[in-house]
């Protein structure tokens, strides 16, 4: 049988714990890649590239034309095709076709192959790296040492209109 144990009041008001609580609300507001922690101060790093209105838009286009409720050939869903297994990982919703929860999961993944990437690239993605990673399986491009020459054609076209939609002047 578990006891419960209350916390003691000077652990709560204790600067270590305070620190901790910073970090980890910066952590999960910016993603966990994207801050760190030294002397306990906590620092937002540059991550990969955001996923912000424009990304966010030339993702969808490319994907579905920003269409929710349209569902891949290997049952891709939402707007920014999210496999059903990925989506899993992320949210107990079943919900796709909802927008707020589409882009929730897609920061999510995003956040998770940017990680991935500099992890085992040695490098911060660039657009190009971010849709690579996004329109393959997994292990993909890093089977092709991370190079845009050593991948297929139509995915290099589709990545190169994904950084043209990101960069286009409206």
């Amino acid at each position: 049988m578990l006891k419960f144990t209350p916390l003691n009041k000077s652990y709560i008001a204790s600067p270590l714990w305070f620190g901790a609580l910073v970090f980890a609300i910066v952590a999960f507001t910016f993603g966990a890649d994207a801050a760190t922690a030294q002397g306990g101060k906590v620092f937002i790093t540059a991550s990969a590239p955001a996923l912000d209105a424009k990304h966010l838009y030339a993702l969808g286009m490319l994907e579905t034309g920003n269409n929710d409720e349209e569902v891949g050939g290997a049952g891709e869903i939402s707007r920014y095709q999210i496999h059903p297994a990925v989506w899993k990982s992320y949210s107990a919703s079943h919900d796709y076709n909802n927008p707020e929860i589409s882009l929730q999961v897609a920061r999510l993944h995003w956040n998770y192959l940017a990680s991935y990437f500099r992890e085992r690239a040695g490098r911060q993605p660039t657009d190009y790296d971010m849709y690579v990673l996004w329109n393959t399986t997994f292990g993909y491009y890093a089977r092709r040492g991370f190079s845009s020459n050593r991948i297929s054609p139509i995915v290099q076209d589709r990545a190169q209109r994904f950084v043209n939609l990101v960069n286009r002047k409206d």
